[in-house]
């Protein structure tokens, strides 16, 4: 996974960017990862996975993660429910033409790139 991990000066902090496919990790890195505690429970948890194949669940704010063998999958949460009456209003007489989605926005990466990632973040908070 290709990723860089830059100065925004829009949120004037470092942030990860990454593909669109993977926004949601690079996202939650950026957000929630911010304490030595919080990065060292995610890299315990990856090698929970990989010696014992144990399952982690975390929840940051809006974001849902789940670190398996088979890799890391990110969901964030989108609440539509405040938009949904201006969107429906946009197709006018088609109320039933749109449904509001909460699903989000999901990514999966392999457990190497999410170490990788990780620890390159860590040291860039350092």
């Amino acid at each position: 996974m290709d990723y860089e991990i830059a100065f925004d000066q829009e949120s004037n902090a470092y942030r990860v960017f990454t593909d669109v496919e993977f926004t949601a990790i690079a996202e939650w890195i950026s957000d929630y990862l911010n304490e030595r505690e919080t990065v060292q429970r995610v890299l315990q948890a990856v090698n929970l996975a990989e010696a014992e194949g144990e399952e982690t669940r975390f929840k940051h704010g809006n974001f849902d993660i789940v670190i398996s063998k088979e890799g890391a999958a990110v969901s964030r949460r989108v609440d539509m429910s405040q938009m949904e009456d201006e969107i429906k209003a946009m197709f006018d007489t088609q109320n039933s033409f749109y449904q509001a989605s909460n699903d989000g926005i999901q990514a999966e990466c392999g457990l190497d790139d999410l170490i990788d990632m990780v620890e390159n973040w860590y040291e860039v908070l350092q």
